[in-house]
């Protein structure tokens, strides 16, 4: 069994279970050219969902082309800028990129590249340039999905260049998020470029039920019951729970459940988060940008956490040496497991 999103294929879309009330608030705001907020917790379907969207968009009546973009390598506004502007020149031309154009986006978009801190406003003013340029030139609509961005470059984008980005005719935009972090997506003055805030909560037991089913058929009813009671009504806990129960292994999500509860009463709900968030994805350090952005933390707040943590017997640090580095080991803190 391959656990990944769903893409936006005939095949993968018989697989999808709707969303429905989720789908249809999406489809609506984006066919009124609003902007939508789509936060959820790692798992719950977003990117799924994402190419829900945009297999229906593309059979309506006046279609829209769609444009998912990844939004977690960027590290400022004007890197999200750059990979959309570039990414909008492609659709604009068909899906063929000028040779070049990346390499003078990376340019620009490098907070300290050749042109220098002082430059940086006059950096976003030009790429917003491009993008309305490579936009005019598409000739539907557009709905611009952006996948996973932290808080901080959400906010510099669609907070402080909202009216920049208002003023591009023709798009329609999607934002995803960390469900743990949704109020600081929605800080002022971004609050007012989102029309609709949409949370992806846990399946319903029904809708759990028939995930498994169409992922996983030859599932047994107890073991079934099995994969629901460890998923919990997150999409990914529940196809990796079949998965192991299929290679006859015991579902491992719900070791994780007693030491977030512990980490929980501790330090609150963020350590607890940070526990399920090494549980899920492995050791990580306290500067993960992934690990930040999920949990909702800042470098120092995660690393304060897990040296707490750690006191309290529930973390451990493993010291290894990064491939093809020299100097000292990167220290990362995972899970301790049960003596």
């Amino acid at each position: 069994m391959v656990i990944r999103p769903l893409a936006k294929t005939r095949v993968d879309q018989r697989r999808f279970v709707d969303r429905t009330d989720e789908t249809r608030s999406i489809v609506r705001a984006v066919a009124a050219s609003q902007n939508v907020l789509l936060v959820g917790e790692a798992g719950s379907g977003r990117t799924s969902l994402l190419n829900h969207v945009a297999w229906l968009l593309a059979r309506e009546a006046q279609p829209r082309d769609s444009l998912l973009v990844s939004g977690e390598s960027a590290a400022s506004a004007a890197q999200m800028l750059g990979v959309l502007v570039a990414r909008v020149q492609r659709l604009a031309e068909g899906g063929r990129a000028r040779a070049g154009w990346l390499e003078d986006l990376r340019a620009l978009s490098m907070p300290d590249g050749p042109f220098g801190a002082a430059a940086r406003p006059a950096i976003v003013m030009e790429l917003i340039d491009l993008l309305g340029e490579a936009l005019a030139r598409v000739p539907r609509a557009v709905c611009v999905m952006v996948d996973g961005i932290s808080p901080v470059v959400a906010h510099g984008v669609f907070g402080s260049l909202r009216n920049e980005l208002w003023a591009l005719d023709g798009v329609s935009w999607i934002v995803v998020g960390d469900s743990a972090a949704s109020p600081l997506y929605r800080e002022p003055p971004a609050d007012a470029f989102f029309e609709l805030t949409v949370e992806l909560g846990s399946l319903s037991a029904g809708d759990a039920r028939k995930l498994l089913r169409l992922h996983a058929p030859e599932l047994g009813e107890a073991e079934v019951e099995q994969a629901l009671a460890v998923g919990r009504g997150n999409p990914r806990r529940l196809l990796r729970a079949a998965s192991e129960i299929q290679a006859g292994l015991t579902p491992t999500d719900s070791a994780a459940r007693e030491p977030a509860e512990k980490a929980e009463a501790i330090a609150g709900p963020l350590a607890g988060r940070l526990i399920e968030h090494l549980a899920e994805r492995g050791p990580a350090s306290a500067s993960d940008a992934t690990m930040l952005r999920q949990i909702g933390a800042s470098r120092q707040r995660a690393s304060q956490l897990m040296h707490q943590l750690e006191s309290a017997g529930l973390l451990q640090t493993i010291e290894q040496h990064e491939p093809g580095r020299r100097g000292r080991p990167v220290r990362r803190f995972a899970l301790k497991p049960k003596v």
